[in-house]
């Protein structure tokens, strides 16, 4: 009977240092869902395109409250219905992929992880669309001519991301990042997503 209970109290040690070990590596991903440019675009949220608007994030943790994460992103926001013809100089779609290294730090409330970070990212692709004139021909259809502008290569990010448990070693986590790139057309951006995550 003492031996049982010993392997029993020796079981219940393990399984709660287990529980509460802290785990350094989490792995998320996610939809990409809104952006804000600050022109006279509207904030804009995106809809599931072809697996096109999709966040996927790796974080490691060290020292209980650093991270040092790598995050890849892609996103498409179209304006305006391509049955409607666009008044000119109007954005009519934006689409880029990212790469992003940040630096962060955190701090936990109520079971929800707080986390402000800082780093650089980098444009592997990134275009603004924009409607130069719409004509109507004689024969009564219509023809757009746009032009297609190039994002800026890199720029640094400052965002916030807020994690709340879910279920085992489960999380949700909305996250939002400001990027000032340094040169070309939509320089500001603010972009914001929503991922499910893992820690292990």
């Amino acid at each position: 009977m003492k031996r049982t209970f010993l392997s029993f109290a020796f079981l219940g040690m393990a399984l709660l240092c287990h529980a509460q070990r802290q785990f350094k590596n989490e792995f998320s991903l996610g939809y990409f869902a809104a952006g804000e440019f600050f022109d006279a675009s509207p904030f804009k949220f995106s809809k599931f395109n072809g697996g096109r608007n999709i966040s996927l994030s790796y974080k490691r943790h060290f020292k209980k409250k650093f991270t040092l994460g790598l995050t890849y992103s892609g996103c498409s926001f179209i304006y305006v219905p391509p049955v409607i013809p666009p008044p000119p100089l109007k954005v009519f779609n934006r689409f880029q992929q990212t790469l992003t290294a940040n630096f962060g730090i955190g701090y936990t409330i109520w079971k929800m992880n707080l986390r402000a970070k800082t780093g650089i990212r980098y444009n592997l692709r990134g275009q603004q669309s924009k409607m130069i004139r719409y004509g109507i021909h004689a024969q009564g259809w219509g023809e757009g001519y746009g032009e297609i502008y190039e994002y800026s290569k890199i720029g640094p990010m400052v965002g916030a991301s807020i994690a709340h448990p879910i279920i085992w070693r489960f999380f949700g986590e909305l996250d939002c990042e400001y990027v000032h790139l340094f040169s070309g057309v939509d320089r500001n951006q603010m972009l914001l997503s929503y991922r499910i995550g893992f820690r292990f």
